[in-house]
């Protein structure tokens, strides 16, 4: 589905014309004004967000939006009157948000927002029908001029303190639009970085994933390393600091767990490094979205960052000088539940993060096997399920970022051969290696075999998938005979 731009024009002129016959004047603001100033398309087709502000009664006004228009009201907040009203149809989901002025007139609303480049307005209703809107622009900030040229600024300098997460916000629109931040917020940020504490989890969740979605998260997260932000958001990421992981890393915990979200952004751009066939189907998968608005591709790189949170406390040194982390993986994936938690994730979610730091490793021993035979794929794929390339994908961006320059280009070549399979085996031939055709049910099984039920079922089950994908099961026949092997085997 996709939202065109003559279809949202009709769509928010009948929103003008809903303000008009009350009387109230209605102003298109926010990000789609910022775009159409530049000249830039729908950023998504597929979903697009609109936000309109009007002098007052924001939330009665669109409630009777909703009602009258067919959309669906959801309230956003209260204490500064904002309301979401959501329109679904086959062209696509349109999301309007409606907030009240913040102060008397639009000019003092404009002057109290986050960003210049977010301070400027025009009439809605010029914009959905007069060709020369723009030069009827509202830009009290001077921000289409920051906007042109890539500049974030900010609107007054207790902006960060009015609202803590536009902390994130700022280097969310940097990594996501190319845009560079105006040094003089560089020490307001600092600053304010401690209230972040107290800013729901949801709302810095929404900020920080956004910043994964984007291809420039990495320098965004040093940046706010930096700033002594990322310290104050994930105190636990803090012991890796410094922290020294011997001659096979080229850097410390910290700034391994960075490098590897840089090579997820690298790798999850365009999935040029992989073979042509496998593009399209992993920029699909890394597109899903587990919960609405979060993909994987956020989701991977999020993992990235922790997937070595369980180092400092599991370092142990040798007396040859060797460092060892023994069971990092797994202490790692019991530290990241409070982070996840913290940041309100959904329960697949946080499950899907905690399994790929816990199994964060698996692929790299796979990829030292002289030849990778049908059992161990059809394994990892039963154990990861929907999850495995994801974690190939981890350990790909943890593998890349390991030793830089000091990596054996031969060794690369090797192991990224093993991780093709892998990814071939998932998307490529999945009926074959992964999940192969049931032969068998659980009560044709019990039937068969004079079973009653139980968990011996699913492992009898199991056991014949595998056998599926070895090659050693042609018809049901084979499949009860691989059964009873088994149960034999476990009595």
């Amino acid at each position: 589905m996709t939202t065109t731009l003559e279809s949202l024009r009709t769509l928010l002129g009948r929103v003008a014309d809903a303000g008009r016959a009350e009387g109230r004047p209605v102003y298109l603001v926010g990000g789609l004004l910022r775009d159409a100033v530049l000249g830039r398309p729908l950023p998504s087709p597929a979903r697009v967000n609109v936000d309109v502000a009007v002098p007052s009664e924001a939330l009665a006004f669109a409630r009777r939006l909703a009602d009258r228009l067919g959309g669906t009201y959801i309230c956003l907040d209260e204490s500064q009157p904002t309301a979401r009203i959501v329109f679904t149809s086959s062209s696509g989901r349109v999301e309007l948000d409606c907030a009240e002025f913040r102060g008397r007139t639009i000019e003092e609303d404009l002057s109290r927002r986050d960003f210049t480049v977010n301070a400027f307005a025009v009439v809605l209703e010029r914009w959905c029908r007069d060709p020369h809107w723009a030069a009827h622009l509202l830009d009290p900030l001077g921000g289409r001029r920051d906007a042109e040229r890539g500049l974030l600024r900010a609107c007054f300098p207790k902006t960060f303190e009015d609202d803590p997460v536009r902390i994130l916000r700022a280097f969310r629109f940097a990594a996501g639009l190319g845009w560079h931040l105006d040094p003089a917020m560089l020490p307001l940020i600092s600053a304010v970085a401690p209230r972040l504490a107290g800013v729901s989890g949801e709302r810095v969740r929404d900020e920080l994933l956004a910043i994964f979605q984007t291809d420039a998260a990495a320098p965004a997260l040093r940046s706010l390393e930096q700033l002594g932000v990322l310290g104050r958001l994930f105190p636990e990421l803090a012991p890796g600091r410094g922290l020294d992981q011997g001659t096979y890393h080229h850097l410390d915990v910290l700034g391994h767990e960075l490098e590897t979200v840089a090579q997820g952004d690298r790798m999850l751009r365009d999935f040029a490094e992989f073979s042509e066939e496998l593009r399209a189907p992993m920029a699909a998968y890394c597109a899903v979205e587990p919960v609405e608005g979060r993909s994987r591709k956020a989701l991977i790189k999020l993992a990235g960052l922790f997937h070595d949170v369980g180092k400092p406390a599991t370092k142990r040194v040798k007396p040859d000088g060797d460092i060892w982390f023994l069971g990092h993986e797994h202490f790692g994936a019991e530290l990241v539940g409070a982070p996840l938690e913290r940041l309100r994730l959904a329960n697949r979610e946080t499950a899907m993060v905690e399994q790929l730091v816990r199994s964060h490793l698996r692929p790299g021993h796979l990829s030292r096997e002289v030849q990778l035979t049908a059992r161990a794929v059809f394994r990892f794929f039963r154990d990861l399920g929907e999850d495995g390339p994801a974690c190939l994908l981890v350990w790909w961006a943890d593998r890349m970022a390991t030793r830089g320059p000091s990596s054996n280009v031969d060794q690369i070549d090797q192991q990224r051969a093993r991780l093709e399979e892998l990814l071939r085996a998932y998307f490529l031939k999945p009926e074959e290696a992964v999940a192969p055709p049931k032969l068998l049910d659980g009560r044709q099984l019990m039937q068969a075999l004079g079973l009653p039920p139980g968990p011996v079922i699913g492992r009898l089950l199991q056991a014949v998938q595998e056998a599926q994908a070895e090659g050693r099961v042609a018809g049901v026949e084979d499949a009860l005979r691989v059964a009873r092997e088994e149960l034999e085997r476990t009595r």
